[in-house]
């Protein structure tokens, strides 16, 4: 008898349980019943590891190249979608050796950098993550000089490794503000000490401005850090001074 009544009573417990939780369901206004929202994964960036990429209007070079019409109406002549280092982008599809995306950064972009590009220029955050250098040894770099203020640091750096290439010093410079900025940074790379007393000296012209041409190998702002500038000084002014010592294709 008693067994029976201790079952009764577990019985009606569970049965009082079972009631508050659908009266408690029924007052928030949940209906147990009714199927739960799935949530959209989230798409996977990717990076680009080249630069200038034509963004086409089909997978392949057989199709047309899509047009920049904002800059092609405001600069007056026809300007194509492009993809670089500094942009991210997510993958729509792919088919054969491209890929369809869509520019995801800058985001202002994501109107109209819509196309395909080849698949290899594409990189995952896997990839782009082992490209990286690590932490930075003490002996590869000397800081020349700094120039902070209340709104950005500004460091100017000399690179004592006798060989690198391009995406190496994106990598430096990536693990440079990592290790030493603390707030909005600008950093300068030079290859070589000679420039030293041209630091700070402005406007350049002349010898000045062909030493430091020669000799600045990336000038990288804290709002543009994903851009791999390389030798920025050589360009028209440059060409204009008479510089001879390209490091990258000659401006025409």
């Amino acid at each position: 008898m008693n067994k029976i009544f201790t079952n009764f009573i577990a019985i009606f417990g569970l049965t009082i349980l079972i009631s508050c939780a659908q009266g408690n369901q029924e007052k928030s206004g949940v209906d147990p019943t009714f199927p739960k929202e799935s949530v959209e994964p989230m798409p996977t960036i990717y990076g680009i590891d080249h630069e200038s990429v034509e963004i086409r209007k089909g997978p392949g070079t057989k199709f047309g190249k899509v047009i920049n019409e904002k800059a092609t109406k405001s600069l007056g002549e026809t300007h194509y979608c492009q993809v670089d280092f500094s942009t991210k982008v997510e993958v729509l599809e792919t088919k054969g050796s491209w890929s369809k995306i869509r520019v995801v950064d800058p985001q202002w972009l994501s109107a109209s950098h819509v196309g395909w590009i080849p698949s290899k220029v594409i990189i995952s955050p896997e990839d782009q993550e082992k490209q990286s250098i690590g932490e930075l040894d003490k002996e590869s770099y000397e800081i020349l000089e700094t120039e902070h203020n209340r709104a950005v640091q500004n460091f100017h750096v000399l690179l004592k490794r006798a060989k690198f290439d391009k995406n190496y010093v994106y990598q430096f410079i990536k693990a440079f503000r990592k290790e030493n900025c603390t707030m909005n940074c600008n950093v300068n790379l030079y290859d070589s000490k000679s420039v030293s007393n041209l630091i700070g000296v402005y406007p350049l012209e002349g010898k000045d401005y062909l030493k430091m041409a020669d000799h600045l190998i990336s000038a990288s702002s804290f709002d543009a850090t994903e851009v791999r500038d390389w030798y920025p000084y050589q360009d028209f002014k440059y060409k204009e001074f008479g510089g001879r010592n390209w490091k990258k294709k000659p401006v025409k």
